[in-house]
């Protein structure tokens, strides 16, 4: 859905993008009742006091529905929910910067969990930009949706793959000729989330189409347990991170590979242990 034109200059022919506002969830323009309908997704982002879903509070969400055709074209929104909660503490000045939420805007407020849930649970799945901060705490804040899959428009595309030199969200709009007239509330995300999820890469699919199938696809989480200290420059070269909650490296392969990369650890460092574990879209981001 680029936007480009080419001008002619003194010095020879010049590239120019042209930069579109995202549309507002109140202009989205309703296709109507779709003939194949696809699932309805929840869009959701969370701002917190923290990086910690056990300890730390929501302090604002935000969630849109989104109906589609089973082709990955959305065709209107059907539900929006919206929350502001007092952590009852100060928020950090990085936090305040972050949110642009204050200690006087969040006094006395409380996110209303039956009325979010209640939106939330009419969804197929729930998708965010970056789901593995937002699903830790939407599952302790909310858990009457804990049941439902997720899916991430940052991880569940190959954004490289297709060409895209970046993954942040406002990065990814403008580089499909959209910005956002503003950013990092929670409305404000979850506006430019559905905006991306629209736009069509160039394989032909909409993102939305894209990242709902990636995320279906199973998979196989490779754990590796030991005194880790030799291999540790290996596993990375091979794709594994050190995953800090559980204090040990892992990586997430297809089932074609998940035999090719027990065997390789098992033959060059056979006093570490090998674990590995069945991912769908409903374990992948817990």
């Amino acid at each position: 859905m680029n936007n480009n034109s080419r001008h002619t200059a003194a010095g020879g022919e010049q590239e120019v993008r042209i930069l579109r506002p995202i549309a507002r969830l109140d202009e989205w323009p309703r296709i109507g009742d779709p003939a194949s309908p696809g699932p309805i997704i929840a869009v959701i982002d969370v701002e917190t006091e923290g990086l910690d879903p056990e300890t730390d509070r929501v302090i604002e969400i935000a969630a849109a529905l989104v109906q589609s055709y089973a082709e990955g074209r959305i065709t209107s929104i059907v539900g929006k929910a919206y929350g502001l909660q007092d952590p009852g503490r100060p928020l950090t000045p990085k936090i305040a910067v972050l949110t642009g939420l204050s200690d006087a805007k969040l006094e006395g407020q409380a996110i209303d969990i039956g009325k979010v849930t209640a939106v939330i649970a009419r969804a197929d799945a729930i998708l965010a930009h970056g789901a593995q901060f937002d699903a830790g705490f939407v599952r302790r804040l909310l858990p009457g949706v804990a049941h439902l899959p997720w899916v991430c428009s940052l991880n569940d595309i190959d954004w490289r793959g297709h060409g895209f030199d970046g993954r942040s969200l406002g990065h990814l709009l403008m580089q499909q000729s959209l910005f956002a007239r503003k950013a990092h509330t929670a409305g404000d995300d979850v506006t430019a989330t559905i905006n991306l999820l629209a736009t069509v890469l160039p394989n032909g699919r909409t993102v939305l189409a894209e990242a709902l199938a990636n995320a279906q696809v199973t998979t196989i989480r490779i754990d590796v347990e030991g005194e880790t200290f030799d291999a540790k420059a290996d596993l990375k070269r091979r794709g594994y991170r050190f995953d800090w909650s559980r204090k040990l490296w892992s990586s997430e392969v297809g089932e074609l590979e998940a035999d090719y990369e027990e065997s390789w650890i098992t033959r060059h460092y056979p006093r570490l242990r090998v674990r590995r574990t069945l991912i769908t879209w409903h374990e992948r981001y817990c």
